[in-house]
């Protein structure tokens, strides 16, 4: 995980980032992190789940980078229409009717 995040703050120093690249270590990135925290609060049994742990305040700190700002499941999206070149969702188009209120 450290390598690819490594990687990629080369590649965008370098300007040679896609948004692909992005998204995909971005979700690479969480999703191992995730199984890894989970991993770590089996490990502890009950007291995986206590604050005295770091592990519960990890998995507490984890959850808002895994669901928020660009979710796995969008920048999963996201790789795959620059991987094929086909897109799963439209940008929202911009209309120019008023409201009737």
């Amino acid at each position: 995980m450290f390598l690819m995040g490594w990687r990629l703050c080369k590649l965008y120093e370098s300007g040679k980032m896609t948004p692909g690249q992005a998204s995909l270590g971005k979700s690479w990135i969480s999703l191992k992190t995730r199984e890894t925290v989970a991993l770590g609060r089996e490990l502890l049994g009950g007291n995986g789940i206590i604050s005295d742990f770091l592990v519960a305040k990890a998995f507490n700190d984890l959850e808002p980078i895994y669901t928020y700002e660009g979710t796995y499941d969008i920048n999963t999206l996201v790789t795959g229409r620059e991987i094929t070149g086909i897109a799963s969702f439209k940008p929202v188009a911009k209309t120019t009717r008023t409201s009737r209120l």
